[in-house]
């Protein structure tokens, strides 16, 4: 019998209008999300991801500007991405009922959301981001478009 074969099976790139210095990913069907973003989120500077039930929040380096978000969608545990320089690399599980993912940031939920492809599923999220630094010095004097980019893959588990 062969190995099994890991394959990514759905692509998607969103834009995040980052405010506060972070957003999150967070169940789509808000009501059964027990602390919806921003409420219980870590002190800043405290950790890249932060679990919590429903929802990851993923902290950035600048305080306002628009990142790039690529999202993969792996059929199972991807290889790890070595694309990139990463300065930042995390790792959550996340439980979606709808199979759909928002995006939240302070001000609320953005209009593109994530489809994970499966309903009543618990995934696993290896995030990368890059650009960190220049994003940091760049929302001092502006407000900075896509320097700062982040890698979501996203695998089934159980």
């Amino acid at each position: 019998m062969g190995a099994l074969v890991v394959s990514v099976v759905c692509r998607q790139s969103i834009e995040v209008l980052v405010d506060y210095s972070g957003f999150a990913l967070q169940e789509e069907d808000d009501t059964q999300v027990p602390v919806v973003y921003p409420e219980g989120r870590v002190e800043l500077g405290t950790s890249f991801l932060s679990s919590h039930s429903m929802r990851v929040d993923v902290e950035s380096a600048g305080h306002t500007h628009d990142a790039l978000l690529a999202v993969e969608i792996w059929s199972g545990e991807p290889p790890i991405d070595e694309s990139e320089d990463w300065e930042e690399r995390g790792e959550a599980t996340i439980t979606s009922p709808t199979g759909r993912l928002s995006i939240w940031v302070v001000a609320g939920p953005q209009e593109e959301s994530i489809a994970l492809g499966r309903t009543q599923a618990t995934w696993r999220l290896r995030m990368y981001s890059v650009g960190r630094e220049e994003v940091a010095r760049l929302t001092d004097v502006g407000v900075p478009q896509g320097d700062e980019r982040y890698l979501a893959h996203f695998w089934p588990v159980g």
